[in-house]
């Protein structure tokens, strides 16, 4: 964590000000059990002209400014408080269904943050292209393999949620694929079994 990053109590004037809001990014991850480290806190919000108003609120309190790299008409703004970095994604009808699923979970000092799922963060991550943390919370999310499938490769759990946004160089993109199940199999130690019994 960078040096007066204070991620709970960004989090804190969120819900003193009863922002509406889903938790993502890395904090998210690590709060769901990954392993890392981040220096900002990333939120979704609803596109709710009142909860924009709390938003301001809790940015007055925390000493907001808008961060460098804010470009205007963008739907994600950056703000630098006096707790860190605050990213924050305005997602319109997207937002109802990451939040119907999302979990209220307590952190320290009582902090409570409403966190995405883990299938909704495992398809955030890999959509930025940080498969490392996608490797971590598939793991997390898998359910125990029966042991006649031990050695098989894990289905995607992407196909519930629909198709892949559209990509640039698909052949990149599948050699990233099997970096993924790589570092899944990884995890999971079934890379370990598929070389003992071949």
């Amino acid at each position: 964590m960078a040096e007066g990053f204070d991620p709970l109590f960004i989090l804190a004037a969120l819900r003193s000000h009863g922002v509406s809001y889903v938790l993502v990014g890395g904090l998210a991850a690590i709060c769901r059990g990954s392993p890392g480290e981040t220096d900002d806190v990333d939120v979704v919000l609803p596109s709710d002209q009142e909860n924009l108003a709390r938003l301001g609120l809790a940015l007055e309190d925390l000493g907001a400014q808008p961060g460098p790299d804010t470009a205007v008409g963008d739907h994600r703004v950056s703000f630098v408080t006096k707790a860190g970095r605050l990213d924050c994604l305005e997602m319109g009808q997207g937002y109802a269904e990451l939040d119907a699923v999302a979990e209220d979970l307590h952190l320290d000092h009582g902090v409570i943050a409403r966190i995405a799922s883990v299938p909704d963060l495992v398809r955030l991550k890999r959509q930025s292209g940080d498969l490392s943390t996608v490797a971590h919370l598939a793991a997390l999310d898998a359910p125990p393999a029966p042991a006649a499938a031990a050695g098989a490769a894990a289905p995607d759990d992407m196909s519930e949620h629909g198709p892949a946004p559209e990509r640039r160089g698909e052949r990149v993109w599948q050699a990233l694929e099997r970096v993924d199940t790589f570092l899944t199999d990884l995890t999971n130690g079934d890379l370990h079994r598929q070389r003992r019994s071949s």
